[in-house]
This record gives structure tokens, C-alpha cells and sequence, in this order.
């Protein structure tokens, strides 16, 4: 029993527990962030729109008024993906640097003591020793200097002192210094097998600040295309709405005749089911305007998104300034051969696959020198000293009297090579695959933007048709108005033409957005976004 009450103790306490210990989302969240940027936005706002994060607690609403230019200049400060792109062009110029790690200087110290005793092997007489004791103390240093030619210079110094307690011994102090210089004769001679590497991350480095423009250039579409998704809902909206009034103004007509004895209920109702009818579309069109709307908050500034974790009630709404009429100025008859021309002139990925061309060609020569048998040449000169006294060693040093020198060359060659023969054959692969992959590049930016010139066409022409539709779908509603007035004409027919009037109205709008959209993707194939 009492087990049980423990038992049923312990389930009482477990969600009391879980919720002490459960830090608030407000508390949690980077509020900094998102205060940031909400004051940044607010720098671009009229006075009348400006807020602060300290009053969204009593005034969660926040009003935006944003062009089209000014969203992407803030997507150029903060949309992530350009930021990952800038971060990893900071590590490829980190990586160029290490690249170059192999020619540094180096300098470097040493201190050694050593200590030992054994028995005495001979004696003579006189020799009063049980043990023959040696100690040696070193002191050195030493540099590296590695040249691009595949010369290594080195020097080493270097003083020892030798205590020991055997009577032969005619010296105490030893210094010497020596300088040897090593040189690559066949591999790693010259400067392709030394630079290449530098080389090749410099062209990585080129490669991804490349990769920067791409990503403004993409990224300043999707904000175009973004915004224009947003103006195309808030559009439709205003239609459904505007549609809206015009079924309250035709249920009113309906509920009048009826009063007059001149209509009927049939009539009332049908109206009804057209007003309720509004009303729906208008939900649907509210909810796309607001998910459009977090679509274009996310590619701009998604820090502003963290609001709605941290308000009740938080509400952004983002007034487009920039309508399709006066949208940014393009041509309409753009002609295929120029603007290909301009795109291959102008898109960074084009540049991007040359330099990988680039480093799989230096990757083929230093994959090459692998192939090479090994010939080194060493020269050494040294200098040594020695005295019963530090001063005596040293002066022995400076005059020069104990010297050594002379040259060795080393010789080898590894009879399959199948290290260097597999790299190198990689190395060819790589680079056939760099250049099918540039000339695949090259014809998918041809038919991008041939696309976009046909598109452009098009969406011209579909502008077109949907205003005469429009025309024609507007003057078919008025003629049915003047005729339900005339008792010529049914409720019905007229709220079909008023249907058909908002859906030919409907279509001119995204008519027209499609037509700055098909602008848009041809700016975007020739590379001129987010210069």
C-alpha cells in the first residue's frame, strides 16, 4: 500500500517537475537578434510605422513599408545564405595561407644533458678510479629556410660541454656550426611541385568569392520572386474583397425587391450563398497573403522571424511600395544572342569552372612530378672548436682551424609507382570532368536565358490578352447589372459576371507580375542580380 502511494506520488510530481524546470521561450531566444533587426528595418520606416521591441508587449502589430530595392539590399546583409557562402570564402583565404605552411622559416632551440658511468674497462698505474663518469651538456639551435625551387637551406649551431674524469681527456668545450643546403634535382625541382598547392588554393579562394556573386545573384531572385508572390496575393486579396462589396451591394438589392413585393426569396438566397462564397476566397486569400509574406521576412531578414517566439500575438505585415506598373525598367524584345552573350560575360559560375579547370591542370603537372625518380644533392660546411676552456673553444671556432666539409646525392626510384601513376590518372579524370562540367555550365545558362527571353515574350503577350479579357469581362457585368435593373436578366447571371469579372481582373494582375517575373529570371540568367 504504501508503495503505491509513492508510486502514484511520484507521477504526481514528474509534470510538476518538468514544468520548474522549463526555461520560458521569451527567456530562451535570442531576443538581441531580433532586436537588431527590428531596429534596423525601422531606420527605412516613416515615422508613423516606427516601433520599438520594448512596445511590442502592448502593440504586437508591426507595419512595413518595403520596396522592392530595399529588400534586397537587406538580403544582402543578412540572408543566411549568402552569409554561409562569406564564411566560407574566410576559410579558403585561411586555407591559402596554410597553403604556404611548407616555405616557412623555422627556427628552433635545444638543450640536452646526459650523464654515465661504468667500471673502469683499463687501468694503468696511478689510477685511482672505480668508475669512468662522462657527462655532456648541449646547447644548440637551429633554422630552416625552404625556397620555392625546391632548396632547403639549413643552419645548425650548436655547444657542448663534455665532463668526464678520464685522464686522457685533452678537452672540455666543443662548438660547431653547419650549413647544409639540400636540392630537389628531379622531383620536386621547381616551382610547380612547390607552388602548386598555393596555387591551386588561391583558385579555390577565387572560386568561392565567385561563389559570393552567384549567391547574391540567386538570392536576389528568390527576394524578387518572393516580393512578387507577396504583391500577387495582396492583389488577389483586394479583388476578393473588392468582390465582397459588390455581393453586400447585390444581397442589399435582393433583400430590397423582396420588401417590395417585386423579387423573391430565391433571389435573397442566392446572394447569401454569393456573399459567403466571398468570404471563403477571402480566408484563403488572407492566409496565402500571410504565408507569402514569411516567405519574404525569411529571404530578407530572418532574424524578424524569431518574433513569433517571443511575443503573443506578434504580426508583421509588409506593405509592397513597389507595384508591377513601375517595376525595375526592361526591355521587352530582348534578343537571344546578346543577352547569352552578356550572361556568359557576366555570370560568376562561367569564371568559377575555368578556374577549376585551372587547378586540375596543376594538379595533372604536379601529379607528374610524381612520376619522376628522386635525385637529391646535399652540400655541408661546418666549423668546429675545441679547448680546455670556453674561450679557448670559442677562439679555436673563430679561427677556423678544424672544418668540414663535402656533398652527398641520393638516388632512388620505386620500380611500379603506383601512388604517383594512380594520382595522376585521377588527376587527368578530374580535369575531362572540370571541363564537361564547364561546358555543361555553359549550355545551361544558354538555355536559361534563351527561356527567359521566350518567357518574356509570352508574359507580354498574355498581359495583353488578360486586359482585353478584363475589358470585355467588366462591360459584361456592367450590361448585366443595367439588364437585372431592367428585370432582363437574372441574380444569378449577374453574380457569374461578377465572378467572371473578379477572375479576368484576377488574371491581369498575375498577368502582369508574371510578366516582371519572367524580367526577373533574364536579369538573373545574364548575372546582373545583386551586383
Amino acid at each position: 500500500m504504501r508503495l503505491g502511494q509513492l508510486f502514484g506520488f511520484g507521477l504526481l510530481a514528474l509534470p510538476l517537475g518538468i514544468s520548474a524546470c522549463h526555461t520560458p521561450t521569451k527567456e530562451a531566444e535570442p531576443s538581441e537578434l531580433f532586436r537588431s533587426a527590428l531596429d534596423e528595418v525601422m531606420l527605412r520606416q516613416p515615422k508613423a510605422n516606427k516601433l520599438k521591441a520594448d512596445d511590442l508587449e502592448k502593440r504586437p502589430r508591426i507595419v512595413l513599408n518595403l520596396t522592392l530595392d530595399g529588400c534586397i539590399e537587406l538580403a544582402m546583409s543578412h540572408n543566411r545564405t549568402i552569409l554561409f557562402d562569406r564564411l566560407s570564402a574566410e576559410v579558403a583565404a585561411a586555407n591559402v595561407v596554410g597553403s604556404r605552411a611548407p616555405l616557412d622559416f623555422r627556427i628552433g632551440a635545444n638543450i640536452g644533458y646526459s650523464r654515465s658511468e661504468k667500471p673502469v674497462g683499463t687501468s694503468f698505474f696511478g689510477d685511482n678510479r672505480s668508475k669512468e663518469i662522462t657527462a655532456v651538456t648541449t646547447f644548440g639551435i637551429n633554422a630552416v629556410l625552404p625556397f620555392e625551387t625546391g632548396t632547403t637551406v639549413t643552419l645548425d649551431g650548436a655547444f657542448v660541454r663534455n665532463d668526464s674524469n678520464s685522464p686522457f681527456q685533452n678537452f672540455e668545450f666543443f662548438p660547431e656550426s653547419t650549413l647544409t643546403v639540400r636540392q630537389h634535382l628531379l622531383n620536386g625541382f621547381g616551382f610547380v611541385p612547390n607552388l602548386g598547392g598555393v596555387w591551386m588554393a588561391q583558385n579555390d579562394k577565387t572560386i568561392a568569392d565567385l561563389q559570393v556573386d552567384a549567391s547574391r545573384n540567386t538570392q536576389a531572385y528568390n527576394v524578387a520572386i518572393a516580393y512578387w508572390n507577396l504583391v500577387e496575393a495582396a492583389e488577389e486579396l483586394q479583388l476578393f474583397q473588392e468582390e465582397k462589396s459588390l455581393a453586400e451591394e447585390a444581397l442589399k438589392l435582393a433583400q430590397s425587391r423582396l420588401d417590395a413585393g417585386i423579387g423573391t426569396k430565391l433571389e435573397v438566397l442566392a446572394q447569401q450563398a454569393a456573399s459567403k462564397n466571398s468570404d471563403v476566397s477571402i480566408i484563403q486569400a488572407e492566409n496565402t497573403r500571410r504565408a507569402r509574406r514569411d516567405e519574404l521576412l525569411h529571404v530578407i531578414h530572418p532574424d524578424l522571424v524569431i518574433g513569433y517566439a517571443l511575443f503573443k500575438d506578434y504580426e508583421v505585415e509588409i506593405v509592397p511600395m513597389t507595384l508591377a506598373d513601375s517595376a525595375r525598367a526592361s526591355s521587352d524584345q530582348p534578343t537571344v544572342l546578346e543577352e547569352v552573350k552578356a550572361a556568359l560575360r557576366r555570370r560568376p559560375e562561367i569564371a568559377q569552372a575555368r578556374k577549376r579547370i585551372e587547378n586540375a591542370g596543376i594538379n595533372i603537372e604536379m601529379s607528374e612530378y610524381g612520376l619522376l625518380p628522386t635525385l637529391d644533392l646535399e652540400a655541408q660546411f661546418g666549423v668546429n672548436g675545441s679547448g680546455k676552456q670556453a674561450d679557448d673553444a670559442l677562439d679555436s671556432f673563430n679561427e677556423f682551424k678544424n672544418l668540414k666539409y663535402g656533398f652527398n646525392v641520393q638516388f632512388s626510384v620505386p620500380l611500379q609507382n603506383r601512388a604517383a601513376r594512380s594520382n595522376l590518372t585521377k588527376a587527368e579524370i578530374n580535369k575531362r570532368n572540370a571541363i564537361l562540367s564547364a561546358r555543361e555550365t555553359e549550355t545551361g545558362i544558354i538555355l536559361e536565358v534563351a527561356g527567359s527571353v521566350r518567357n518574356i515574350r509570352s508574359a507580354r503577350e498574355a498581359v495583353d490578352a488578360a486586359s482585353e479579357a478584363r475589358n470585355l469581362q467588366v462591360e459584361t457585368y456592367t450590361t448585366a447589372v443595367q439588364r437585372e435593373s431592367a428585370d432582363l436578366a437574372t441574380p444569378f447571371e449577374v453574380s457569374q459576371a461578377r465572378k467572371d469579372k473578379t477572375a479576368a481582373e484576377i488574371n491581369e494582375a498575375r498577368a502582369r507580375i508574371n510578366l516582371q517575373r519572367a524580367r526577373l529570371a533574364l536579369l538573373k540568367a545574364t548575372g546582373e542580380l545583386g551586383r
